[in-house]
């Protein structure tokens, strides 16, 4: 319920902005449809929560509201957001103008009349592209990761990702299956998923079998987000047992290591845990170092070693363990990016892309899915890696 009085609390403020910036559309039946518009957006989060569905399971049938609802939410927020300035400036003014000022400038004061009336037309269009970005589906990206030192074995040897899926109301295990079919089609030789696979574990049979798919030569491996630790982690490892037990061709790694063979050459791949620590930094940073611990033992020295990590700043651990790639998600690239360039670029030190550490490469997925279809210059993707030799 949480989220819902944050979502009250965002309509309030947009509203309580538009009455002061637009007062000609809070009038008769423009008001009237604005309130409606707002009802019918917050009944499309509340009803789900009162009928026992949850925020992460919409039937089918209701998922275009859903998606009405999340373009007017975040329209909403925009409006606030950027609302609350304008009108500060303009109290701002006002006060000015009870003293002693100066003779009032019309000109400027007409041009911060037309950015409070276009404000909201912005955000509307911003929230509708964002959202049109976020659900026209996946695109495919072809990565080249050149590694010094890369045994012969492994010239041109591909890895296809997928990561933060979030089958669940806006992702369907039908989806998740298109993006197997991607890998497949490829012709990849190892199929990898770095956590966040579901958030509605309703579907979790459907979207177990879309990883079940899978054609690669070596399979897939997997590992864990925080999204199943959160959204029913008991049910999620069941899933993963299940395709075990049937002889899948898919392995769970949970702080463990499989090693492959591949035209002779040893592969050690680690998966580990995400580091689930609430709010405590130092905690997360024990839980990694537990976790490296755990998972990179054993091996031997010329084993070429591949991270699977949820969480990119294990990268750390894994590079001063030998990993020569490590695979991440769980950022998203933000999903909001401008000239390649991610807007929210300071909340991780890892946020997309390729980074180095000496001969330890990291790279960072934008992310298969998405919880929230909102997307703008970070698209959804598949990624094709290729291995060469530097």
């Amino acid at each position: 319920m949480g989220r819902l009085l944050v979502l009250l609390f965002v309509y309030l403020g947009a509203y309580l902005v538009l009455r002061r910036l637009w007062p000609g559309a809070m009038r008769g039946w423009r008001h009237g449809v604005l309130l409606g518009l707002m009802g019918l957006s917050f009944a499309a989060w509340l009803v789900p929560v009162l009928t026992g569905y949850g925020l992460h399971h919409t039937p089918a049938p209701l998922v275009p509201v859903k998606l009405f609802a999340v373009t007017w939410s975040i329209a909403a927020l925009l409006v606030m957001l950027l609302g609350l300035p304008l009108l500060g400036m303009s109290r701002w003014g006002e006060r000015r103008r009870q003293g002693a000022p100066p003779p009032v400038n019309l000109e400027r004061r007409g041009l911060l009349m037309k950015a409070g009336q276009a404000m909201p037309v912005l955000a509307v269009g911003a929230s509708s592209v964002g959202v049109a970005g976020g659900s026209l589906g996946f695109t495919v990206r072809e990565v080249e990761v050149k590694l010094r030192g890369l045994p012969a074995a492994l010239e041109g040897f591909r890895i296809g990702q997928i990561t933060d899926v979030h089958v669940g109301p806006f992702i369907s295990p039908e989806y998740l299956r298109g993006a197997v079919d991607a890998m497949n089609a490829a012709g990849v030789d190892l199929q990898v998923m770095t956590g966040d696979l579901i958030d509605d574990v309703n579907q979790l049979d459907d979207t177990m079998a879309a990883l079940a798919a899978t054609t690669a030569r070596h399979g897939m491996l997997a590992i864990l987000g925080n999204h199943e630790h959160w959204r029913g982690l008991e049910e999620v490892l069941g899933g993963y047992e299940a395709l075990a037990r049937r002889g899948a061709p898919v392995r769970l790694l949970v702080d463990e290591t499989q090693v492959l063979e591949h035209e002779g050459q040893r592969i050690r791949v680690v998966g580990v845990d995400y580091p689930m620590s609430g709010r405590s930094h130092r905690v997360r940073d024990t839980r990694m170092k537990e976790s490296a611990e755990a998972s990179f033992q054993g091996g031997h020295p010329d084993d070429f070693v591949l991270c699977l990590s949820h969480h990119p700043d294990f990268f750390s651990y894994a590079a001063e363990r030998g990993a020569r790639l490590t695979l991440s998600g769980h950022t998203h690239g933000g999903q909001v990016a401008f000239l390649g360039i991610p807007l929210f670029g300071f909340a991780f030190k890892h946020m997309l892309g390729r980074y180095r550490f000496r001969d330890s490469h990291l790279y960072v997925s934008g992310g298969t899915g998405h919880w929230l279809p909102f997307r703008i210059g970070v698209p959804p993707e598949v990624t094709l890696l290729t291995l060469r030799g530097a």
